[in-house]
């Protein structure tokens, strides 16, 4: 039988309670969450990824990952990739602005 030494009030009591000492139940339940961490990192890295090769807007980002678009600049930051608030529209103003003064 395995034993598991916890030294963390908290989480012994979490053990006792949520999972009756059981330290099979434990484990399995641990291996559970880090493979869907680890699942829902590889997906942020595709759709990071996408992001980078302009495939894919941060408010997709935000709504594959279930988070928040400020969360989606966090992801951007820590894996240094740029963010650029482009908006066509004004552009298009500043262009056409230019180009009247251009004409002057």
């Amino acid at each position: 039988m395995t034993t598991i030494k916890i030294d963390d009030p908290w989480l012994e009591n979490l053990y006792h309670k949520e999972f009756g000492a059981n330290p099979a139940k434990f484990i399995e339940t641990i291996k559970t969450l880090l493979a869907e961490k680890h699942k829902k990192e590889k997906k942020a890295i595709s759709l990071l990824k996408q992001y980078k090769d302009s495939k894919i807007s941060i408010g997709k980002i935000a709504e594959n990952l279930n988070i928040e678009k400020e969360e989606v600049l966090s992801l951007l930051a820590q894996n240094n990739i740029d963010f650029v608030d482009y908006n066509l529209t004004e552009e298009k103003k500043n262009v056409d602005a230019f180009l009247s003064d251009l004409k002057k």
